[in-house]
C-alpha cells in the first residue's frame, strides 16, 4: 500500500468515526411537546378570538449546549444547559415550523416540530341552520387564496375587509363595488358562477376553491353537497354561510370573514368605523317617544310585501327614527294587506326593487283606495337602493343614514329637544360655551358620508385622499353676493365649510333637491338643466360641476341631484335653459331659505388658495368692438404692396 493510499484511508476512517459519533450524540437528544408529547406534529385548534399556549422542550443525556429557539425562522428565545424549553402562544391559524438548535463542544444538536394550527369555526357558522348539519365544524389552516363568493352581500364584505384580490368567482348579480368587480371580470381575474339561487355546481368544482361563503337563499342541494365528503372523498370544499337576523349579526359576520381571511385587523377597524357612524344616528333618534316617531312603511318589489319586527331592515327604519307599522303585525317578511296599510296611514313610504324594478309607484298610481294614505298625499314615496337596503352587509349604514334624512323632518321633538338640536354636529358652529363637539377622522382613501339636512342638501360624501380629520361641517346661505354673479339663474347660493379641518381631501359629492315647481317657472321643466357651480376665488370665476338627476324618491315636489366637486367652499345651484336676454339681466331667483347656519370658519375655496380675497372681486366692463375704419384699409393695401414687391424680385 503506497503512502498516499495509505492517507485516504486513514482519512476515511477517521470521516466515519466523527459521523458515528455524532449519530450516537444525538441519538441522546429528547424532544417533548404538551400536546403530542414526542410526536414531531402537531395539531392545534383554536377558535374565534382565541390563541392557545404549547409547551417545547428539549435535552441531552449529558451535555451543555447553547440553545436557540426559533418560529418560521424567527428566533424567539435563547437559553444555556443541558435541556432548554419554550412557551409559544399560537394567535393565527397557519403553518409553523418550530425549531431549537443546540451548539456545543462536542458539535450541534437540532429538534423540529411541525404544527398545522386550524381555525374552528362551529356555532357561528350558519351553514348549521340546515337540518342534519346541526354539527357541521369548519376548519382552515391556510390562508384562502381562491375565494368563491355565492352571494352579493358576501361580495360586498370580502372586498370590505381586504380580501377581494383572493376572490376568484361570484354571481351574475355581485355589483358591488363595480369598478374592481368589472375589472376584474374584464381582466379573467374573476369568473361567473351563475345566479344567486341556481349556481353552477359544475363550474363552482372546477375553480378548485379554498373557501366558499354562502348565505342564505343559496340552494340547500348544493351546500350539502359541498360540505358531504362522501361524495367527493379526498376533497374538501369549506363552507361559511350567514343569515344574520340582525344588524349586530353582520357586524359579527364581517369580523369572522376578516379572520378567516386574515384581514381580521382591516375588518375590525370597518366594523368600527360603521358602529360609530350608527351611533351618531341612534344618539340623535334613540330620545324620541314613539308619538315622535314618522309612521313608516317599506315595501320591495310589490307594494304589500314588507318586513316586520325580525329583520335588519326593521332595525334600519328604527334607528332613523321612524316607526315601522308592520313590526305589530309580521315577525320577519311576509305579506301586509291593503286594508291594514290605510289603516296604519304611514307618514313615509320606502319602496325598492327585489331583483327587477319595482311595481310600488304603478301600484300607487292606479289604486284610488292608497291616495288616502298620508304618504301619498303629501308626496313622501321615496324610492331606497335596492343593494343597500336588501343585502346584509356593510352599506346598511349607508341607508340608515339616506332614510333618517328622509325623515328629518317629520320628527315631533319637545322644547328641550329643540335646545339641543341647535347644538348638532353635522351643522352648527357649536357657539354654545358647553358644546364640544366629537372630533371627526376619514382616513386616507375612505368615503364618509353625513346628513346635511340645509338649503336643499340632504347629504355630503367625503373621500380622504390623506386622513383628515374636522369637528363640523357648516353650512350658511348666501342671500347677497359680493363676488361675481353665477352665469345662469340661480336657485340659491351656500358656503360649504368643514371646521378645524387637516388633512387633504380627493372630492366631495353633494346631493342636493330642487323645487319641481322653480325648475318648471325657471328651466322649462327641463330637469336636466339644473347644474352646479362652485366659485373659483383664485380666477374669480364660477366653474360648472357636472350635476346628475338621481332617483331618490319619485314625487311631484322636488327633483333630486348629484355633484362631485373637488372641495368646499361656495357653491349656487343654478339651470342655464332660459333665454340669453335673461341670463344676462343677472335676475336671481332665490327661494327663502328655511335653514340658516352660520359658518365657523372660512370656506376653503378651489384652486388651493388658503384664505378668501382680501378686496372684493368686481365684474369687468366688456367692451364693444368697433367696426374697421381707415386704419384697416390702409393696413391691407400695404400688405398687397409688400408682397407685389417680393413677387417681382423672385422673377426679375
Amino acid at each position: 500500500m503506497s503512502a498516499k493510499t495509505g492517507f485516504l484511508v486513514a482519512a476515511s476512517v477517521l470521516l466515519v468515526s466523527i459521523t458515528i459519533c455524532t449519530s450516537c450524540a444525538g441519538s441522546n437528544l429528547t424532544q417533548w411537546n404538551s400536546v403530542t408529547e414526542d410526536e414531531p406534529d402537531i395539531p392545534v385548534d383554536i377558535h374565534m378570538g382565541e390563541s392557545k399556549d404549547v409547551e417545547f422542550s428539549v435535552k441531552s443525556s449529558d451535555l451543555s449546549y447553547n440553545w436557540s429557539w426559533s418560529v418560521n425562522g424567527e428566533e424567539v428565545k435563547e437559553s444555556e444547559g443541558e435541556s432548554a424549553d419554550l412557551s409559544y402562544t399560537f394567535a393565527e391559524y397557519g403553518i409553523y415550523d418550530v425549531r431549537v438548535g443546540g451548539l456545543g463542544e462536542n458539535g450541534t444538536e437540532e429538534a423540529t416540530w411541525d404544527v398545522t394550527v386550524s381555525l374552528v369555526i362551529d356555532e357561528e357558522n350558519d351553514i348549521r341552520k340546515l337540518e342534519g348539519l346541526e354539527d357541521y365544524t369548519f376548519k382552515i389552516s391556510k390562508r384562502p387564496e381562491r375565494i368563491v363568493s355565492m352571494a352579493p352581500s358576501a361580495t360586498e364584505i370580502l372586498f370590505a375587509v381586504g380580501a377581494g384580490d383572493s376572490v376568484i368567482a361570484v354571481t351574475d348579480y355581485c355589483d358591488y363595488p363595480l369598478e374592481a368587480i368589472k375589472e376584474k371580470k374584464d381582466n379573467g381575474e374573476i369568473k361567473s358562477i351563475g345566479g344567486y339561487s341556481t349556481p353552477s355546481l359544475e363550474k363552482i368544482v372546477d375553480l378548485e376553491p379554498d373557501l366558499i361563503v354562502a348565505a342564505h337563499g343559496n340552494p340547500s342541494e348544493l351546500l350539502y353537497w359541498l360540505v358531504d365528503s362522501n361524495v367527493h372523498p379526498g376533497i374538501e370544499y369549506p363552507v361559511y354561510a350567514q343569515h344574520p337576523g340582525n344588524i349586530e349579526d353582520i357586524f359579527a359576520h364581517m369580523e369572522i370573514i376578516g379572520e378567516l381571511t386574515k384581514c381580521d385587523e382591516t375588518a375590525s377597524s370597518v366594523v368600527a368605523e360603521l358602529k360609530d357612524d350608527l351611533q351618531e344616528i341612534e344618539e340623535k333618534t334613540e330620545s324620541l317617544d314613539e308619538g315622535q316617531r314618522p309612521r313608516v312603511y317599506y315595501a320591495m318589489g310589490s307594494i304589500l310585501y314588507t318586513p316586520g319586527e325580525g329583520t335588519f331592515q326593521h332595525e334600519v327604519i328604527e334607528m332613523a327614527g321612524g316607526e315601522n307599522i308592520a313590526a305589530n303585525y309580521l315577525a320577519s317578511w311576509g305579506v301586509f294587506s291593503i286594508e291594514d296599510l290605510i289603516e296604519e296611514d304611514p307618514q313615509v313610504i320606502l319602496y325598492s326593487g327585489h331583483g327587477s324594478e319595482s311595481i310600488v309607484p304603478d301600484q300607487i298610481k292606479n289604486d284610488e283606495r292608497l291616495s288616502t294614505i298620508d304618504a301619498v298625499k303629501n308626496d313622501r314615496v321615496y324610492q331606497i337602493n335596492e343593494g343597500e337596503i336588501s343585502r346584509p352587509g356593510p352599506r346598511l349604514v349607508n341607508v340608515t343614514k339616506t332614510v333618517y334624512g328622509l325623515l328629518y323632518d317629520l320628527f315631533t321633538v319637545s322644547d328641550d329637544d329643540d335646545e339641543e338640536s341647535e347644538e348638532d354636529d353635522y351643522g352648527s358652529g357649536g357657539d354654545s360655551p358647553s358644546h364640544e363637539p366629537k372630533k371627526r377622522v376619514i382616513k386616507a382613501g375612505e368615503e364618509k358620508t353625513m346628513i346635511i339636512d340645509a338649503v336643499g342638501l340632504r347629504n355630503i360624501t367625503i373621500k380622504a385622499e390623506e386622513e383628515v380629520e374636522f369637528m363640523n361641517i357648516s353650512v350658511t346661505v348666501l342671500n347677497d353676493l359680493n363676488i361675481v354673479q353665477p352665469p345662469a339663474i340661480v336657485y340659491t347660493c351656500f358656503n360649504l365649510s368643514m371646521v378645524n379641518q387637516t388633512g387633504s381631501i380627493e372630492w366631495f359629492k353633494l346631493n342636493f333637491s330642487v323645487n319641481k315647481s322653480w325648475v318648471a317657472a325657471n328651466a322649462n321643466n327641463n330637469t336636466t338643466a339644473i347644474s352646479l357651480f362652485c366659485y373659483d376665488y383664485h380666477n374669480d370665476s364660477w366653474v360648472e360641476q357636472n350635476a346628475s338627476e338621481i332617483v331618490l324618491g319619485g314625487g311631484k315636489d322636488k327633483v333630486y341631484y348629484t355633484a362631485t366637486c373637488p372641495s368646499v367652499g361656495t357653491f349656487a345651484i343654478c339651470t342655464i335653459s332660459k333665454s340669453k336676454s335673461k341670463l344676462e339681466s343677472d335676475e336671481l331667483q332665490m327661494p327663502t331659505p328655511t335653514v340658516t347656519l352660520t359658518p365657523s370658519a372660512t370656506p376653503i375655496p378651489i384652486s388651493a388658495p388658503t384664505s378668501s380675497p382680501a378686496a372684493t372681486p368686481t365684474q369687468k366692463p366688456s367692451q364693444t368692438p368697433e367696426s374697421p375704419g381707415f386704419e384697416a384699409v390702409l393696413a391691407v393695401v400695404g400688405l398687397l404692396a409688400v408682397m407685389y414687391h417680393l413677387k417681382r424680385n423672385r422673377f426679375v
